[in-house]
């Protein structure tokens, strides 16, 4: 295979932005391990002249700051490739009054709106001013709701594949009259012809949609789901029916699940994907480390899978030699590394994306919407992963990712059944029960829920600029204050203030399979509770 380039995409947008110095550490870090390109997802995350809320409070990369990161990456033999949205997932800027008549619906910008087309032409000003590299990702995945909302309005029901096409050329006319030349994500011109979804084995693309794809963009096909090569083999063989356009491949680095990676999943994805990806004629790959739903995760807790990414891709699948060499590297064992994920390791162990880190931490004691998760043995398998940890935190570089998931740990150890544990008690009217959970256990909960959150800060600032958070810091907050409130209650209750609690007199529906113990749900929002928010 003639690989052109391997890279990294860091994920700048949803909600952390990696101050410029960690970058800088970031990149030349993987370029000691063969990576040559470094893409930093910004949606909105970054300076354009004259547009003062385009990024606004959200931690922007300043003209100044993206010329010194480019400076540094060129140094190291690294491309630096920015990566933007040019359609959707621009939803943060939808906010604000400046921008609202620039959207069809929802994250979706309007297309064939001279005005959208006046501010993408301002995002390639500030591209061509700070990167060197003329290679750039326009994004325009993901855009459901393409043409369905205010241009439907305007313009009545067209032709959606026609309409992404349409807004490819003009997008792409801009970035070539800057000098760049585009690659885009895939997956609209799947999902226009495969009733919305973008994987299966057969998809069927019209010849006339292959050929309104412009001949001079790359496509970009991303996959981070499958363990079998035969997925990769079949998707593969579909975007070669676009024989006018290069295929970039990019796997995934899981960091988009909560609080740790799942670096176990992660490596046998990938190597099922580079299996086939060497097999077929794609010379660009890369990786994504995403942060869904907070930017949770820290990126450096994923440094097993991104060093095991570029062994893979250059054809070894030996993971006894790629932990002997990430050792060698890093000075830290691969296994000890991989141990950051163990808050998702409650079954046997097989790796699976799921995420009990997250949902169980905001699991609520008294709702407790994720109850039916929780196995019986999981709070002593949670104090010995605890205690397995603990020891990595010991004076060197990684400290604050192995201080923090140790206090995950802890946390999760008392948590994770606690609710099952008070229901059971107020079910049985143990009045001494219920009294330990009020005056001793809940106030030890809150105590390292707090210890948490102070290490979790040290970890985000380590890492990112601090907007972003006052998000977590919400949801840090709102644990402790519902852990507070749920003591006091306990206490009314106890004390005959009050003659029920309402919430654990409810009776518990599992609202998935009841047998199901390892799920990924993702929505802080939603785990806590089933009312608004």
């Amino acid at each position: 295979m003639d690989q052109r380039s391997l890279g990294i995409m860091l994920d700048c947008s949803r909600n952390s932005v990696m101050t410029p110095d960690k970058v800088k550490e970031f990149a030349t870090l993987i370029a000691g391990m063969g990576y040559n390109m470094l893409q930093l997802y910004t949606e909105d995350t970054y300076e354009i002249d004259g547009e003062p809320f385009f990024g606004y409070m959200r931690g922007r990369y300043s003209k100044e700051e993206l010329k010194d990161i480019d400076a540094h990456c060129a140094s190291h033999g690294i491309e630096l490739i920015p990566c933007i949205q040019t359609l959707a997932h621009l939803e943060r800027i939808s906010r604000w009054p400046a921008y609202a008549d620039l959207f069809d619906i929802e994250d979706v910008l309007l297309v064939d709106d001279d005005r959208v087309y006046q501010l993408i032409d301002k995002m390639f000003a500030t591209l061509k001013e700070c990167f060197t590299s003329r290679r750039v990702h326009i994004g325009m995945d993901e855009a459901h709701n393409l043409g369905l909302g205010n241009y439907l309005k305007k313009h009545g029901l067209q032709n959606r594949t026609l309409l992404m096409a349409m807004h490819l050329t003009r997008v792409k006319e801009i970035a070539q009259k800057h000098g760049f030349q585009p690659m885009l994500w895939s997956d609209m011109f799947l999902r226009l012809h495969n009733n919305g979804t973008y994987y299966g084995d057969d998809i069927r693309i019209p010849q006339e949609t292959i050929d309104a794809v412009p001949a001079d963009v790359e496509l970009v096909y991303w996959d981070y789901y499958s363990k079998e090569k035969i997925h990769f083999d079949n998707m593969l063989r579909i975007h070669e029916k676009f024989v006018n356009n290069s295929i970039v491949f990019a796997g995934g680095i899981w960091t988009w699940s909560g609080y740790v990676p799942n670096l176990r999943y992660s490596l046998d994805v990938i190597e099922a994907s580079m299996r086939s990806v060497r097999e077929h004629s794609v010379s660009t790959i890369l990786f994504t480390m995403w942060g869904d739903n907070g930017a949770d995760c820290a990126r450096f807790s994923a440094l097993p899978g991104i060093f095991a990414a570029a062994e893979m891709a250059r054809g070894n699948f030996d993971r006894a030699d790629i932990a002997r060499k990430f050792e060698a590297y890093t000075g830290y064992r691969f296994d000890e590394f991989m141990d950051l994920e163990l808050p998702n390791l409650i079954g046997d162990n097989e790796s699976i994306n799921n995420n009990p880190n997250k949902y169980l931490l905001f699991n609520d004691p008294f709702i407790g919407l994720f109850d039916f998760t929780v196995s019986d043995n999981l709070s002593a398998l949670y104090a010995d992963y605890a205690k397995q940890l603990a020891p990595s935190v010991n004076g060197r570089k990684y400290d604050y990712l192995f201080r923090f998931t140790t206090k995950l740990l802890e946390v999760l150890s008392v948590k994770c059944d606690l609710g099952i544990r008070l229901r059971k008690a107020y079910g049985a009217n143990d009045k001494q029960a219920l009294r330990h959970f009020a005056d001793v256990e809940i106030p030890m909960l809150i105590g390292l829920v707090d210890e948490l959150y102070v290490s979790y800060r040290t970890q985000w600032l380590t890492e990112n600029k601090p907007f972003g958070l006052e998000v977590q810091e919400n949801r840090f907050g709102g644990l402790l204050l519902r852990l507070r409130s749920c003591k006091d209650r306990l206490v009314n209750y106890l004390d005959g203030r009050i003659n029920i609690i309402e919430e654990l007199e409810e009776k518990q529906e599992g609202f998935l399979d009841s047998n199901c113990k390892r799920i990924r749900f993702n929505a802080f929002g939603r785990t806590y509770t089933a009312c608004g928010h």
